[in-house]
């Protein structure tokens, strides 16, 4: 089962509701309201990459900055970064694309999760 073809079967849900990390700060109350939106709006909630697809609608005559001031990336962020290009690759998400065919390029930044 996917979002695409079944999204409200409840072993889906139930995995999506595994997944969420609630702190010790929530009450039943809230708990209770956030199982709800998720239960409501369970075709929005990807379990994987592969059930992502992005859609995109950008106008031909857009354009865009294809100039950056890339940082280099430490050796732990360069193998973070293809580990997660390698997934969406992987997933369809993303394709390779010759140079003459960029239309958009920004800067990449990691951060830690605050939690």
């Amino acid at each position: 089962f996917t979002r695409h073809t079944w999204p409200d079967n409840p072993a889906r849900i139930a995995r999506i509701l595994e997944e969420i990390k609630l702190g010790d700060d929530i009450t039943e109350d809230e708990k209770q309201q956030l199982e709800n939106f998720v239960r409501r709006n369970a075709d929005v909630f990807a379990l994987s990459l592969k059930e992502v697809k992005p859609n995109l609608n950008v106008p031909e005559t857009a354009t865009f900055n294809l100039c950056t001031h890339q940082r280099p990336l430490t050796l732990d962020q360069s193998r973070f970064f293809s580990a997660r290009i390698d997934d969406m690759l992987e997933a369809g998400i993303i394709e390779h694309a010759p140079a003459e065919l960029v239309k958009c390029a920004a800067t990449t930044v990691v951060t830690q999760k605050a939690h």
